[in-house]
Parts: structure tokens; sequence; C-alpha cells
């Protein structure tokens, strides 16, 4: 479901490549990896997994998206807690949403609807997945970092994907605790992490 899309026609925000351009290109490097005739088949999908993994990587700003999945609970931390959680929510989120893209993103049609700013160096990038029997809305919010527009949000459907690992979160914390959390979410980096057989 969730995917990297965009294509803009905006003033240049003071940067060299508009929102909706940064999102495309992010989009047109999946896409590239997908229909790599090299990487073709079940038996490369582990090399393709690497490269979208990387590209993920480079490209969503996961300060922020740590901080707001973590929401109220994030202020309790310290900068060592911060940091701890941060890389291992930066994993966790890496290999769903890389797998996520494997599935779902081949060579999709978009349609580039809007690109709109928002408060403090941020826009907003409202793009359809057009299929032939769907119409799939993906909004994606973009923050400027050091000048360079990073993602910080897929909407997909409304349904946005940084609200609901905070409302998971806050589940677990809830009805456990936050070590509880901690602990469930060593447990899938070190699953994710073992190489594959």
């Amino acid at each position: 479901m969730f995917c990297l899309l965009g294509m803009g026609l905006q003033e240049s925000w003071g940067s060299a490549e508009t929102p909706t351009q940064r999102v495309r290109g992010i989009l047109e490097e999946v896409m590239a990896v997908q229909a790599d005739p090299k990487l073709q088949g079940p038996a490369f999908r582990n090399q393709r997994r690497i490269a979208i993994k990387k590209i993920i990587g480079q490209n969503f700003y996961f300060d922020a998206m740590a901080e707001k999945a973590l929401d109220k609970y994030w202020g309790k931390l310290g900068e060592a807690g911060r940091a701890d959680f941060k890389g291992i929510f930066q994993a966790l989120f890496q290999d769903a949403y890389t797998k996520l893209v494997l599935d779902f993103i081949k060579r999709e049609k978009i349609v580039y609807v809007q690109e709109k700013p928002l408060q403090e160096g941020r826009a907003l990038v409202k793009t359809t997945i057009v299929r032939a029997n769907d119409n799939i809305p993906v909004d994606y919010t973009l923050t400027m970092v050091q000048g360079r527009w990073l993602v910080e949000d897929v909407d997909i459907d409304g349904v946005s994907i940084v609200l609901n690992y905070q409302r998971s979160f806050a589940r677990v914390i809830k009805r456990e605790s936050y070590e509880s959390l901690l602990k469930k979410m060593r447990l899938q980096q070190r699953a994710i992490e073992k190489p594959p057989q």
C-alpha cells in the first residue's frame, strides 16, 4: 500500500528542486530497481530489497518520524534514550516499508495532483496511483532538512504511516510499559538482521 511519489509545478522553494520533484526522483529510483532486467524473479528479491532499503534510508526524515511516532513519551527520554529509539525505529521502518514497496510498486501510472506549502519549511504533495480498477490517493509530507527535502510521512488512502505507529506504540506503553515496547522492537530488529536462508 505504501509508496513514494511526486512531480511538481510550484516555485523553487529556495531549493534546487521542488518537494514533488524530490519525491518523483525517489519513486523513479525505486521503479528502476524493480524494473531492472538483471534483478527480476524471486532469486533476486533480496538484491532488490537491499537497493530499495538504501533509497528509503537516504530520503526519509527519521528524526521527526521517530519523535512523532513516540508522541508524548518522547519528552520523557534523555538524549541517549532518544538516539537508541531512533535507531531501532529506523531499522524497523525501513524493513517494513521496503517490503511494501517490493510488493506494491512496479511501474505505476501516477497523477500528480497538487503541491502546497505547509508551515516551517514543510510541504504536502498530493498524488494518485491510477490502476485499471482502482485509484489510490497518496499524500506525502516533506520537510526541508539542511537544504534537502526529506519525506516525513506518507498518507495512503487517508491513513498516515506515522500515526499508525503512534497509536500502536501508545497501546503497548499504556498496557505494558515503554521498556516493554523497546524490548518488542529489539526482538523485531534482531529478527530482520538475521541473514536470509
